[in-house]
């Protein structure tokens, strides 16, 4: 059930990548790989008939690795309208302003667009919400990975730095990015609770995530990015038993998670025009 939908979910969004980058020119098919820490955060109530209802949060780190599968395009090309902008300043320094001269033929910045679908493995953790005392807590285990579709932005920022400095060759590649994402996390969860009681439970959950960071374009093919995401994975729950299986309660945990992680993309085939003769 897991590797068909997975595979599932991996054909969709391959046809939709392909589907949104086709009307833009210089689109290019990419790998990236992807590897960092996870710190995962959970907010666990615990409900049984033997000591009633408990909450509490914990935390615990775990690598995260993975990779994506994704499309690369200038905003400016998939978006070629052109449009009249009139002339601004903005100060940001006494005496000192970014000017933008605007036009009557002002077309889109080619900012680059990343359009990817992401599959991360690896966040395995413990974690110990509060039972009713310091003894007897809730211990989870918990392992999950996760399928999602990202939009990522790439902003340049030479131009703040010319403006303020003057040219700085070595920093022309670099950007700034953000951008978020939505699909699936699942989670295999189990647990171990006052009294003996135990459960576990394998779910799927709609999941979301928020990116940001700074991205180096190294040579024309190769990207190298290093930022931070927040997860929100969903929640996790399970009916608790004791050691004759009896039903006394249930268990539920929100997730979520704060990741640093660095990637290489390689971009390796140049998507045809659809307007081209």
């Amino acid at each position: 059930m897991r590797s068909i939908l997975f595979r599932q979910l991996a054909w969709s969004a391959v046809a939709s990548l392909v589907w949104a980058a086709t009307p833009a020119q210089a689109a290019e098919l990419y790998l990236a790989g992807e590897l960092g820490i996870a710190s995962l955060s959970g907010e666990g109530t615990g409900t049984n008939d033997i000591v009633g209802t408990n909450t509490g949060s914990s935390k615990d780190a775990s690598p995260v690795y993975g990779g994506a599968l994704g499309i690369v395009f200038p905003l400016n090309a998939a978006l070629p309208w052109r449009m009249r902008i009139p002339g601004f300043a903005v100060p940001y320094w006494p005496g000192r302003q970014l000017r933008f001269h605007g036009g009557e033929d002002v077309r889109f910045p080619d900012w680059g667009v990343r359009v990817e679908v992401e599959h991360l493995r690896g966040r395995g953790v413990d974690l110990s919400t509060s039972g009713p005392n310091a003894l007897e807590p809730y211990r989870s285990d918990v392992e999950s990975w996760s399928v999602m579709g990202k939009l990522r932005m790439d902003v340049p920022v030479r131009a703040p730095i010319y403006a303020m400095v003057g040219r700085v060759p070595f920093l022309d590649p670099l950007t700034l990015y953000g951008g978020g994402g939505a699909g699936i996390g699942v989670t295999d969860l189990a647990v171990g609770g006052p009294a003996l009681l135990s459960g576990s439970d394998h779910t799927q959950e709609f999941g979301w995530q928020a990116v940001a960071g700074i991205g180096y374009q190294l040579t024309d093919r190769v990207k190298w990015s290093l930022g931070w995401r927040f997860y929100d994975l969903g929640e996790a729950k399970t009916r608790l038993v004791d050691t004759a299986l009896i039903d006394r309660g249930s268990y539920s945990i929100d997730l979520s998670a704060h990741e640093f992680t660095t990637s290489l993309s390689f971009s390796f085939w140049r998507l045809p025009f659809l307007g081209e003769n």
